[in-house]
């Protein structure tokens, strides 16, 4: 019977973990290494049975430079032919570290300016803006998402005709930024996109080409290329789907700069040793400009008080043995889910590429845990257990405090409200009350485990939550700016994907639903078939804020958050329109 496995990777590590300091230390460097190594692998094999990964290839680089790459279960079942380091994946989103290297490379050579305006070099570029004072979208802000820009375009995603996706600078004349830029990390592909765009602009020749010859090559990536160019059966694993042998299709996807790259094992441990070498090997870079790319870029008017973020890189902070932050990248198509984590102080990392969907948080958990590992082996010491951070002693608030942080708080499926009443803040959410206590530092809690204060921003109120030690913004108060439309129930109902041939392009979103939850818009999201099968659940709801032209915007902060939905009518046909979809009501 299959364990569930939010239970069988802990469970995998203290197994591992546990002969760590009891055995290799005493032996010599050699053999020392190749039981850290063989652990390692019998790690990834359980771990893959336990997931029902069919085929998965790893990278790993420990101190003083040490590399290997391998390969576990099949690139192709059917032909039981075993995935090896020299594997071919998508690796998705890892791509944009190539990109980075190359944005490097023309602020070096004096070509360009991280705080120049992306208009300065695509002159067509414009995002409207719904925000007063929003200032300039810069290639820092695309750099580390906080530009503002809509994360994806979902037309012409994953095709073998590149046609069928609009233009990027047409296609985000007609959206809207999501946040002024600098205040909140969204993460955007099209952010990427536009980043490559500029690289082609400043070269004089496409993102591919220059990337070829300017990081690749020097890097000795020889076995990597961009998938859309070069994609067949015969070149990439087999795509498969979570505990399912059967092999599947999965058109080329048709990004280049923020995920277009395929490339191996072995070829991405190279990729490993520059950032761990801080780029000091061939392609070479600035330390300055790679500690950029691995330290947190946010800004002061950010409200991320919790998010370490870099260029594409997201960090967290370790406990003792691990100095310094672990960092880590993730990338995912339909069926393939790439990961790369690295811990630079420790000069320690590992990629996993694999060709099953549905998996990639199980293989974050995987890297995760195979840095820690690789850590503890070489301090012999071990991790503490995570506990809680101790909350602030309770005391009584003012009725300003209440007052201020009293309103009704919006997020992406939920709405908080939070009243005095009696001398107290309430809060409530759905059919219940919860009370709350007051602490010494400004913030209340309902628990043990949650807390909740706000901030001013944008003339509104934003509802910042504090859990597990980490702050972040959940919602924004809607007291008063909740206006529903005038023909609302005009609008409601189920609306059916148009002009997507399933024969020509992959379809994300079969349909859509726009309902009243109460008084609250919310927009319900149906994945297509196949999705459904390989991310395991069938729909995504969101609740929208009404704005004005034809407009709704994504309740919340986040992934989609902030982005907006349109509404009208086509030939006396109510459509909505998203991500470059267009659904219409159906018949």
């Amino acid at each position: 019977m299959k364990r569930d496995p939010a239970f069988a990777l802990p469970l995998l590590l203290i197994l591992l973990l546990a002969a760590v300091g009891t055995e290799v230390f005493s032996q010599n460097g050699r053999e020392h290494r190749m039981v850290l190594d063989s652990r390692i692998m019998a790690f990834l094999q359980l771990s893959m049975e336990t997931e029902g990964i069919q085929g998965l290839s790893v990278g790993f680089m420990g101190p003083g430079g040490r590399q290997w790459a391998a390969g576990l279960g099949y690139a192709d079942v059917a032909s039981e032919t075993p995935a090896s380091q020299y594997t071919v994946y998508p690796v998705a989103s890892l791509t944009k570290t190539i990109t980075n290297i190359a944005v490097m490379q023309m602020v070096e050579r004096g070509k360009l300016q991280l705080d120049d305006p992306v208009s300065d070099h695509l002159p067509g570029f414009q995002l409207p803006s719904r925000f007063s004072g929003k200032g300039e979208i810069t290639i820092r802000h695309l750099l580390a998402h906080y530009g503002g820009v809509p994360r994806d375009l979902y037309k012409g995603l994953m095709t073998k005709d590149p046609s069928l996706r609009p233009e990027l600078i047409d296609y985000l004349a007609e959206q809207y930024a999501a946040y002024p830029p600098g205040v909140k990390y969204l993460y955007s592909n099209l952010g990427y996109e536009l980043i490559g765009q500029v690289i082609e602009s400043l070269a004089g020749m496409p993102y591919e080409t220059y990337v070829k010859s300017g990081v690749l090559e020097p890097m000795g990536m020889n076995h990597s290329f961009f998938c859309r160019e070069a994609w067949t059966d015969e070149t990439i694993a087999s795509a498969y789907i979570r505990g399912d042998d059967e092999a599947y299709s999965e058109w080329p996807g048709q990004l280049s700069a923020s995920g277009g790259l395929c490339s191996t094992a072995r070829d991405m441990t190279s990729l490993l040793n520059w950032v761990l070498n801080k780029g000091q090997v061939p392609p070479l870079a600035g330390d300055t400009m790679v500690s950029m790319m691995l330290s947190d870029q946010k800004g002061e008017e950010s409200l991320d008080i919790g998010l370490i973020t870099g260029w594409s890189w997201v960090m967290e902070e370790h406990p003792h043995p691990m100095e310094g932050l672990y960092a880590y990248q993730i990338g995912s198509t339909l069926h393939y889910n790439a990961v790369m984590a690295v811990a630079p102080s420790h000069g320690t990392g590992v990629v996993l590429l694999t060709n099953t969907g549905g998996v990639l948080a199980a293989l974050e958990d995987m890297a995760r845990l195979i840095v820690q590992l690789a850590v503890q082996d070489q301090t012999a010491e071990s991790f503490p257990t995570h506990s809680s951070p101790e909350l602030p002693p309770r005391t009584v608030p003012g009725a300003g405090d209440m007052e201020q942080v009293a309103g009704h708080y919006l997020l992406q499926n939920e709405l908080i409200s939070l009243s005095v009443h009696k001398d107290e803040l309430l809060m409530r959410t759905g059919d219940r009350y919860y009370e709350t206590a007051f602490h010494t530092d400004g913030w209340f809690s309902t628990n043990e485990h949650f807390r909740f204060s706000s901030r001013s921003w944008d003339d509104r109120k934003v509802l910042m939550v504090e859990r597990g030690g980490r702050v972040f913004p959940a919602g924004i108060d809607i007291s008063d700016r909740y206006v529903l439309p005038d023909n609302v129930f005009e609008l409601l109902g189920t609306y059916c994907l148009e002009g997507v041939d399933p024969a020509e392009e992959e379809v994300i979103y079969g349909e859509a639903r726009l309902l009243l939850d109460g008084s609250l818009l919310q927009l319900t999201l149906v994945l297509s078939d196949h999705q459904q099968k390989v991310f395991g659940y069938d729909e995504a709801s969101f609740y929208l804020v009404p704005e004005d032209r034809g407009e709704l915007v994504i309740a919340g902060f986040g992934m989609y958050k902030g982005e907006t939905v349109f509404y009208g009518q086509k030939d006396g046909t109510p459509f909505l329109s998203f991500a470059g979809l267009r659904f219409l009501r159906c018949q």
